[in-house]
């Protein structure tokens, strides 16, 4: 990563006085990796930029963060990062490279599993390669507070998995009519498959008041058809800037107290880590890890 690249994620975690370490990083509180995967209906509503932006956030409240990128048709989290990874998990199931050497380091506290593609070959293993596999990643889950998922847009069965296991589902969506209508979707898939805790980020709005009718539109669907509503975990604002700095494929990060962007992003982060109300895994709940390679179907 070039240093023009990294210095907006590296400004933004510098405040948490996270140092780099050598090899595999350590957690800094002794409680469960909470996972969170985040989700969409539909593509083009923001899902990358608010991963990324969302762990430089926990970064800086000094928390260890592991970004996963799984969208099995269009992994670019390490390009807006900067970063030329030689593997990625399709080496890791192949064989050809431990999970260690997969992981690499974004940012102060931010480690990356970059292109995720090949998971799909996870049901054609055999047991013992697949308990392998588990076990492998199980260990990444005892290093990181918050396991980051950026998945793949739609309901499509690979990416439904990953998002079904996660302790939380971030889904994002925007005012437009097609993106509630993939929106309510993915929810009756989700709710379908066991998902009790989905929250909703609304982004790209004009106001406040946009958002808050856009969830509101979707949460009466919700409510109506599947009997059980979603919370409301942000609105985020249409931002050119934000846009802008995706194109030139630099990591978005904290650009001041002027940007309502990054305010209510960093606010979302804190909710999500415990100073508002918690996202984290129920007590005694398995990792995610032991719960996507022991449910995966064969």
């Amino acid at each position: 990563m070039s240093a023009d690249q990294a210095q907006r994620l590296r400004e933004l975690a510098k405040a948490a006085d996270v140092k780099p370490s050598a090899g595999q990083p350590r957690k800094t509180s002794n409680s469960g990796c909470t996972s969170i995967a985040v989700t969409s209906g539909k593509g083009g509503v923001g899902k990358t930029t608010l991963s990324l932006t969302l762990a430089a956030s926990l970064a800086r409240l000094q928390k260890r963060v592991l970004m996963m990128d799984v969208d099995l048709g269009l992994a670019n989290v390490h390009i807006l990062l900067g970063i030329a990874p030689r593997y990625n998990i399709s080496h890791v199931i192949a064989g050809e490279c431990s999970i260690d050497q997969v992981v690499v380091e974004a940012a102060p506290g931010v480690y990356l599993v970059p292109g995720a593609s090949g998971l799909e070959e996870l049901a054609n293993l055999d047991t013992a390669r697949l308990e392998r596999l588990r076990m492998a990643f199980m260990g990444l889950e005892d290093n990181y507070d918050y396991l980051l998922m950026d998945t793949g847009a739609g309901i499509g069965s690979a990416m439904t998995h990953f998002v079904k296991n996660s302790d939380l589902a971030l889904l994002v969506m925007t005012p437009d009519p097609s993106s509630l209508a993939d929106s309510y979707a993915m929810v009756k898939v989700l709710y379908e498959k066991g998902n009790v805790r989905v929250a909703v980020v609304v982004n790209m709005v004009s106001s406040e008041r946009e958002g808050r009718e856009t969830f509101d539109r979707l949460n009466t669907l919700v409510v109506r058809f599947l009997k059980k509503p979603v919370e409301l975990y942000a609105i985020l604002p249409a931002d050119k800037e934000v846009h802008r700095l995706g194109r030139r494929q630099i990591q978005l990060a904290d650009r001041g107290a002027n940007s309502r962007f990054y305010d209510i992003a960093s606010d979302l982060a804190k909710k999500i880590s415990g100073y508002g109300a918690s996202a984290g895994a129920a007590g005694g709940k398995s990792g995610f890890f032991s719960r996507f390679f022991g449910l995966s179907e064969r």
